[in-house]
């Protein structure tokens, strides 16, 4: 029989950004290995101090040589797309972003409005990593690694355990020639990446993708041939619930911090 280790669970409800965390445990200087921080910090970046209190709430309690790890948006890519835009805003039928003007990026509270189909329609502010990591520093931190969602992609998909997980977690579409598939988009040019890539004769079907919208959303642009893996009639699905739609991402960039001794 296989062994469990139990964990004592925590809820607490208040403001991250605001409150210091560790008053709320019964043992203020209690230590832990990690903390994960996914799609949450870029909130705080509308005044330093509310950042500099995040920071303190992810790392201050973290043992030596312990990780934060985070997930957050891309700034640069985001500045690129709006600079490249005839307006204030971008996007397609996935997601869409709004800034208020183009050419000011104040370190903080520079706000945007972000939506996701389905799944959020909030507004955010832009994390200049740079200084994300300096401040960091303060709190006793080193950047050990750093990866845009295309790249921790690209590496992670060559390796098949982690193939495998994208495939139990169903977190692509199957796409077929036959017209068997059952897909999000009902545009023909979104699966032109796929079409292509079927031509070569080498791939098995169906093949596991997303729409040229989401691959957009996730990236800037369609990954094409890199991005397709195969499904190997593995049932039609996606990552269930919230997950379903942020498999899209928005270009995050995924980052972990080590806690230095």
């Amino acid at each position: 029989m296989l062994g469990f280790v139990a964990f004592v669970k925590h809820f607490f409800l208040f403001n991250l950004f605001q409150d210091l965390l560790s008053s709320k445990y019964s043992d203020p200087d209690m230590r832990f290995d990690i903390c994960s921080c996914q799609f949450v910090y870029h909130y705080s970046f509308e005044t330093y101090e509310q950042a500099d209190m995040m920071l303190k709430n992810a790392c201050g309690n973290l043992s030596p040589g312990g990780y934060f790890i985070g997930t957050t948006p891309n700034s640069f890519e985001l500045v690129k797309r709006l600079e490249a835009s005839e307006t204030n805003s971008f996007g397609n039928d996935v997601y869409s972003v709004k800034f208020e003007k183009k050419g000011e990026y104040p370190l903080f509270g520079c706000k945007y409005d972000f939506h996701l189909e389905e799944v959020v329609d909030v507004p955010e502010f832009l994390v200049y990593f740079p200084l994300l990591e300096e401040m960091a520093k303060k709190h006793g931190m080193k950047l050990v690694y750093k990866m845009t969602f295309r790249e921790f992609y690209e590496e992670k998909v060559k390796n098949e355990e982690h193939k495998m997980l994208l495939r139990r977690m169903q977190a692509l579409e199957p796409y077929s020639t036959f017209g068997d598939s059952r897909l999000v988009s009902d545009k023909p040019d979104d699966y032109k990446h796929a079409k292509e890539f079927i031509k070569d004769g080498k791939a098995k079907l169906p093949l596991g993708t997303l729409s040229k919208s989401e691959w957009e959303a996730t990236s800037k642009y369609c990954f094409e041939n890199s991005l397709l893996t195969e499904w190997l009639q593995w049932k039609v699905g996606r990552i269930a619930c919230w997950l379903q739609r942020k498999a899209v991402f928005e270009i995050f960039c995924f980052c972990a911090f080590l806690a230095l001794l």
